[in-house]
């Protein structure tokens, strides 16, 4: 029996440990449903159902689950207009 306690703990301990130092390397942008810190603490409170919790739930695991912020539709700034570097090339010929 000592020995299926000893060997329950071990998996335990692993199964935090993977899951606190994945959750530590996982980019922000994959994060889900709970900022690094509450899934570090969840993960470190709570030893079976914490990193159940963050493979289940706490990190995107495809592409359409990643968060991506959308370019910007318009130019950036005057030199990334084509317009404006035609209408420039213009004015200078012009003088």
């Amino acid at each position: 029996m000592a020995r299926l306690n000893t060997l329950l703990f071990l998996i335990v301990v692993a199964l935090s440990v993977v899951a606190l130092i994945d959750c530590l390397l996982t980019d922000r942008s994959r994060l889900r449903a709970f900022p690094r810190g509450a899934w570090v603490v969840l993960v470190l409170l709570c030893p079976i159902a914490g990193p159940i919790a963050w493979f289940r739930a706490g990190r995107a695991t495809s592409a359409a689950d990643v968060h991506v912020t959308p370019a910007p539709r318009g130019p950036i700034g005057p030199d990334d207009d084509p317009e404006f570097v035609r209408m420039l090339a213009e004015s200078i010929r012009n003088r």
